[in-house]
């Protein structure tokens, strides 16, 4: 899931997609493990865990969403969803 430029929108449906997800936009805000694990005041082991998709608090997992300056939609299953600008 590389991006060239940045994302509009993740789909995570479990644990290790949002963890994949919030990696991912980690990396396009430039940012290291250890600069979101400042951020959100928690060790880089709880990051670690975040993006592994491993038990954190939700919490923790929804500070690091907005610390990456995204939201989090809940979407009913099979639904076509119309992004715009």
């Amino acid at each position: 899931m590389e991006h060239d430029e940045p994302t509009p929108f993740y789909r995570a449906v479990d644990a290790p997609s949002l963890g994949r997800s919030i990696s991912e936009a980690r990396k396009e805000a430039g940012l290291t493990q250890q600069d979101l694990a400042e951020r959100l005041k928690v060790t880089r082991g709880t990051v670690v865990r975040l993006e592994r998709g491993d038990a954190v608090s939700v919490v923790v997992a929804m500070q690091a969403i907005r610390v990456l300056g995204r939201d989090v939609a809940l979407v009913p299953r099979f639904s076509k969803i119309q992004l715009r600008p």
